[in-house]
This record gives structure tokens, sequence and C-alpha cells, in this order.
């Protein structure tokens, strides 16, 4: 089976809740979507956790985007911007040896991906955290870690965000998914769930960040589950 989950922000216990629930084996695959660190208590908990499973693949939010910025010094603001909630993030940063800080780091930079096309079935997955682009051409953040901030708008800007931009693309042959995090889903309607949003020409949008952020008592985190022979998403599990 395939797992996707996003904007998990530092809640370990809703985490390994989700984890145990979908009873995940080595055989299935886990798809992070950004938005592992920040506001929550326990990012870095959530981090380590990812990185030691071979079959999780991380995508790289804003807020990771954040803290390597912040690391570098090339926007030495944004990570600590009240509502950002990264101070948490660096005070447990601070607390790790130097080795494993350029551990972290060295994890961020070479092994997360920025967007994935994902062929399942005879359905297309489009996987990242924000942005809704179509040239079919995989991304990862190693080819940019040079200049951290050419994707800045990627992982965090709204335009590339527009949902009005799938509508516009010529029509696919094959039912084909965007799926993302970043809007919280209460944004967008009057729940915690999914939203999802199908368009004409065969592409659906689906957001799943759906208010992990908010703490124990508000919102989800959400997971979806996908067979990996049909390519039907098969269910969508939610622990608060």
């Amino acid at each position: 089976m395939i797992y996707i989950l996003s904007d998990i922000h530092g809640q370990y216990e809703r985490y390994k809740a989700i984890l145990e629930k979908i009873d995940l084996q080595d055989e299935d695959t886990l798809y992070v979507l950004g938005d592992v660190i920040d506001r929550g208590p326990a990012s870095l908990q959530i981090l380590f956790d990812i990185m030691e499973r071979p079959n999780a693949h991380m995508f790289l939010g804003n807020h990771e985007h954040m803290m390597l910025t912040y690391l570098e010094g090339s926007d030495r603001e944004s990570w600590f911007y009240g509502v950002n909630g990264g101070a948490r993030t660096y005070e447990a940063y601070l607390k790790q040896d130097e080795k494993t800080r350029q551990k972290i780091v060295d994890y961020l930079l070479n092994e997360t991906v920025i967007k994935k096309d994902l062929w399942i079935g005879n359905t297309r997955y489009i996987l990242s955290h924000t942005s809704a682009l179509n040239d079919g051409v995989d991304m990862y953040t190693r080819d940019y870690k040079d200049n951290l901030m050419e994707i800045q708008d990627i992982v965090w800007n709204m335009g590339y965000y527009d949902t009005s931009r799938i509508g516009e693309f010529e029509k696919s042959e094959v039912p084909t998914y965007f799926i993302s995090g970043h809007i919280i889903t209460r944004r967008l309607k009057d729940d915690d769930e999914i939203f999802i949003q199908s368009f004409s020409n065969n592409y659906t949008w689906i957001d799943i960040d759906c208010g992990c952020a908010m703490g124990s008592e508000f919102g989800y985190l959400a997971c979806l589950r996908i067979d990996e022979t049909d390519g039907q998403i098969k269910e969508v599990i939610y622990m608060r």
C-alpha cells in the first residue's frame, strides 16, 4: 500500500497513532508532504523517525525551507515570525550534538523531495507540499541547495497554489490528482476533513492538511491509503 500524509507540525503522538492505525509494513511506502516541524512540541522526534525509515519519503515544506534558510543565513526572520512557530524547533535543534545537527541538515538538503509525479496503475498523482506544477518533472531539494531562495515560491507562494490554474490545463487522458497540504482545509470548507475539488479536464485537487497544527483538541492528521495495484484511493484515515 501507499500512504500519504502532510503537515504533522510537531504532533508526535498523532503521528505515531496514525502509523499504528495503518499498521505500516516494510513493503508499504509512506510519503510525507512536508511541514513535519514547528508549532507542535516534538518536531525532531517525528523527523528522526522519518529519517530512519527506508520506506518513507519526505517532501520539503515551507517550514523546513524556513529552517534551512535561517541556518544558512539567507532568511533570518521568517522562521521565528509568531505563527510560524520555529522557536521551539530551533531550541530542540540546539540541544543536539554537532553531528546530529549536521545529520538533520544533510537529510533536509539531500533527501527531501519538492515535487514528484507518481504513476500508480492508470492513475497519475502529482505530489508536493503546495504547488500545482504539471510539467512531469520530479524536483529534489538537493538540486537547489546552493540557492534555496529559488524554490521559495514553489514551497510557499500562493500563486502556484491557485487552483484555477488546474482547470486551465489541457484535458488529461488519465485521472490525475494533485495531492498537497499547506492550507488548512477548514479555510476551504466547514469541517476538518480533506478537501476535494474536481475539474472538467480530468484533474482533481485533494488538500490533506486537516489542521493537525491546531493541537490535540482541534483538526485531524489525515492519511490517504492508495492501492498500488489499481491506483485507487481506498481510504482516508483521520487521527485526532
